[in-house]
């Protein structure tokens, strides 16, 4: 009894002294941590501001159809709306939780991810058209930023600058290990008016289109009558 309970407090103090990892939801098998190393890819970041967390760099390796698939392909778990699906994305790494967000309708303009663009070496702005249409340049950047109680103005951009570091000879140019990247440069004041977060309010903006199309041909139809 007494060798048993000598084993048990010994296991008890390797697992209080083993270091505890934050588990993510990066699948490992698609694309590479950190920067692309050269233009033949499509940078991925992910901020998540008041959600917490350090903002996550990825690489999606190669020509990207859309940013849905450069998201995909740079490994990122996403979740889109039940309503909407991957065009209006609500959760990316599990964040908002499923508390916080049921992900039925599109977010809340209160609470969302915002989708951004840039160039290497350029400003972030706004998407300008949804994550299923746009297609980002090889070389480019591709941005998700976390806004809470925010308006379009005030709308956060990734705090990481959409600048692809030089990589030192003989390395790859991405980082070496984890998925967090936190020693990228500081992002600058973004180019607000470059658009706005369609990512968002696709499926909004969806309904609206349709509706408007519907209505414009309720009216000709009843003046040829």
């Amino acid at each position: 009894m007494r060798r048993l309970r000598s084993v048990l407090a010994a296991a008890a103090l390797a697992a209080a002294l083993t270091p505890v990892t934050t588990a993510s939801a990066v699948d490992q098998g698609k694309g590479t941590p950190g920067y692309c190393p050269d233009a033949t890819g499509v940078t991925v970041v992910v901020d998540f501001h008041e959600l917490g967390g350090d903002p996550i760099i990825r690489c999606a390796p190669g020509e990207q159809a859309s940013g849905l698939t450069a998201l995909q392909n740079a490994g990122f778990e996403l979740t889109g709306s039940q309503r909407w699906g991957m065009a209006s994305l609500c959760r990316i790494e599990g964040k908002p939780a499923p508390e916080a967000e049921a992900c039925v309708d599109s977010p809340p303009m209160t609470a969302y991810w915002g989708y951004w663009q840039a160039p290497n070496g350029g400003t972030w702005g706004f998407a300008q058209s949804g994550v299923q249409d746009s297609k980002p340049p090889a070389g480019s950047f591709e941005g998700w930023s976390f806004a809470k109680d925010k308006s379009f103005e005030t709308s956060p951009p990734p705090r990481i600058a959409p600048v692809r570091p030089n990589a030192p000879a003989g390395t790859s140019g991405v980082t070496p290990e984890g998925v967090a990247w936190t020693g990228g440069a500081v992002a600058q004041p973004a180019a607000q008016d470059s658009g706005f977060p369609w990512g968002v309010v696709l499926g909004g903006a969806a309904v609206l289109l349709v509706g408007g199309a519907a209505g414009v041909t309720a009216y000709r139809r009843k003046r040829a009558s």
